[in-house]
Order: C-alpha cells, then sequence, then structure tokens
C-alpha cells in the first residue's frame, strides 16, 4: 500500500512537472482572441470610382472625397478637372473593365478574406495592444494610374487609414500586373494584403537607436517586424510576409549554416558601409554575393530567425517587450543563434 501510495505521488509531481514545464514553453503561444471586440470598416470606394461614367461624375466622386483624393492623386480642388480628364479614358476603357470584373471574382476581391484577415490582425493588436484603434480602411482600383503620382499606391498606411490599391494585389494570375519585378509579385498577391500591412503597422512599435547603423542593427529590427508580424497573424505562411517562396524558404532553411558562414566569415554584423548593407538588407531578385539561388534581402530573414530565437529562449518575454528593445548586441546574443539549421 506504501509503494502504491509512493508511485501514485511520484506520478502527480510528474504531471504536475509536465504541465509546468507545458505552460511555460507555451508563454508566448497564440492566445485565444475570439471574444476581443474590433470594428472592421471597408470604404469601396473603387466600386464608387467605377460607377463614375462621364467627367462631372468623376469631379463629384473626388469632391466628396477630398481628403482621399488630396492623399492618394496628391490633388487639390483647383486640379479636379485636369485629374479628372486623366482619369476617365482609363476608368472607362473596357480591357480597365475586364481588370476590374475580374478583379470582383471570389479569386481575388469577390469574398470576406479580407474583411477576415483584418479581424484576426486587429483582434490580436488589441489584445496586445488595449489602446489599439482600428484604422478606417479604404480600397481603390485605379488601373495602376496612381503609380505615376505616388512612389507605393499599393498601400498607404497611417494612424487612422489604411488605403488597398486592390490593382496591385492581384498577383500573377491578374490580367494586368504592376510595374514591379516578377519576385516582387510574391507580396502583391490578395492573400498578402494585411500580413504586408500589419508590417507596415509595425514600424509604430519597433523602437529602434537612430545611432546605430550596424548592419546588425538593420537586421534586428527587420526580425523583429517580422516577429510581431507573426504574432499579429499567426494563421498566415512565413511567405506572406517576407515574399519568399515555399521552395526559397526550405532552401534558407536547409543552407542557413552556409549562409551565416558568409556573414561571419566577411566579418558583416558590424558594418556600418551603405552599398555593402544594402546588398544584404533590400529587396532584390537574389543575394549574388552568396549564390545564384540565395533569394535577396536574405539579411532580413536571418535577423527574423536571430530575434525568432531570442524570443523563443526568453519565455516570460511579450511581444510588447520586445518590439522596446533597441539593444541589437544583447538580443543577438541572447539569442544564442548559430547558424544551426536545427535551430527552430
Amino acid at each position: 500500500m506504501l509503494l502504491k501510495l509512493k508511485i501514485y505521488c511520484i506520478s502527480i509531481f510528474v504531471l504536475c512537472l509536465v504541465f509546468a514545464c507545458s505552460s511555460e514553453e507555451n508563454e508566448n503561444a497564440d492566445p485565444d482572441v475570439s471574444k476581443v471586440q474590433v470594428n472592421i470598416t471597408i470604404q469601396r470606394l473603387d466600386k464608387e470610382l467605377l460607377a463614375c461614367k462621364d467627367k462631372i461624375q468623376l469631379i463629384n466622386f473626388f469632391n466628396t472625397h477630398k481628403s482621399f483624393t488630396s492623399t492618394y492623386f496628391q490633388a487639390l480642388p483647383q486640379d479636379f478637372e485636369k485629374l479628372a480628364e486623366r482619369l476617365l479614358p482609363v476608368i472607362t476603357n473596357q480591357a480597365f473593365q475586364d481588370f476590374y470584373k475580374q478583379s470582383q471574382e471570389p479569386a481575388f476581391f469577390g469574398n470576406t478574406q479580407l474583411e477576415d484577415d483584418f479581424k484576426e490582425a486587429f483582434q490580436h493588436l488589441k489584445y496586445y495592444y488595449p489602446d489599439f484603434k482600428e484604422p478606417k480602411i479604404i480600397t481603390i482600383f485605379t488601373g495602376f494610374f496612381a503609380q505615376d503620382v505616388l512612389s507605393s499606391p499599393e498601400l498607404m498606411i497611417s494612424d487612422s487609414l489604411i488605403i488597398i490599391g486592390l490593382d496591385y494585389f492581384m498577383g500573377k494570375k491578374g490580367k494586368f500586373l504592376p510595374d514591379i519585378y516578377d519576385y516582387q509579385l510574391r507580396k502583391a498577391a490578395p492573400n498578402a494584403i494585411v500580413p504586408q500591412a500589419v508590417l507596415l503597422l509595425s514600424a509604430k512599435y519597433n523602437a529602434t537607436k537612430p545611432s546605430e547603423k550596424s548592419l546588425l542593427s538593420d537586421m534586428i529590427w527587420y526580425g523583429k517586424s517580422y516577429v510581431f508580424g507573426h504574432t499579429m497573424m499567426p494563421s498566415k505562411a512565413d511567405s506572406l510576409f517576407i515574399g519568399y517562396s515555399d521552395a526559397q524558404l526550405t532552401d534558407c532553411y536547409t543552407f542557413q549554416k552556409d549562409i551565416w558562414a558568409h556573414f561571419i566569415d566577411n566579418k558583416l554584423l558590424y558594418t556600418n558601409d551603405a552599398p555593402i548593407k544594402a546588398k544584404y538588407i533590400m529587396e532584390r531578385p537574389v543575394t549574388a554575393e552568396i549564390g545564384a539561388s540565395c533569394p535577396g534581402a536574405i539579411g532580413r530573414w536571418l535577423g527574423w530567425r536571430i530575434v525568432g530565437k531570442y524570443f523563443d529562449e526568453n519565455e516570460k518575454l511579450t511581444i510588447q517587450e520586445l518590439m522596446k528593445q533597441t539593444d541589437a548586441q544583447k538580443i543577438f546574443e541572447q539569442s544564442n543563434y548559430k547558424g544551426l539549421p536545427d535551430e527552430e
């Protein structure tokens, strides 16, 4: 009887220990946000714009939405007539009409994906940052007209407003493609809109030390933004944040020891040289310095690996605390990242 009691007590102790470890391991696991109330307001100005059939209707559209027109078309009221004269031939063109009609198919924007994705993102944002105010969302479709006046017409973000150029997010299957490189189209698909928006929103929370100019500091900044993005949208694939194909991501994981060795052997982490940093941080088809199959912006991916491992190693660390950290060297050292393929 005494032996049975000892076995029973040991079993209870082991179960408690396992439960405690399990709970600790899941400190940063995806929380239940189903009861977090958010307001998703999407104003479909694309539909309003496409309903305009003549110059007068277009000018009325601009006057009704002066703030939007000023922001997205960079036009003041005195410019509205000339803007209407330029835009009308575009939106009344049959090819454009067919392009827009395609965008309303279920495979593109004729579904609830945009609303569902923003709901997931906003619920998580409000869970972690209770003071977060959901920005208003506006969709527009101009047949790439806006790229003549804006550097980033596909996505404009502020604390109170998100403007989405739907025509820039039709992906490879769109009747027409935006003026970007083929490798960039992976981030220009319908399901990439909200992940890309969340990355832009992360800048508000991503603290940095302006005096720190090293490549490592840049890598850690990007790494924090990707960890933030994945925390706010845990259901989304890594590829939707960084824009790599599944095959590229697999290769990065498989050959990360070689990638890491390149950074160490060439003493890249602490360089402040802007042209050198650009080779590893800026978007490019490939990072030729490492190899023809190594995707561009590989420094961002490495930063994600380092910050991700640091976040995992520090189980009590919250995403809010992570985003406030500015010591890139500390994050790097405490991550214990060694470039090993089995580091998760």
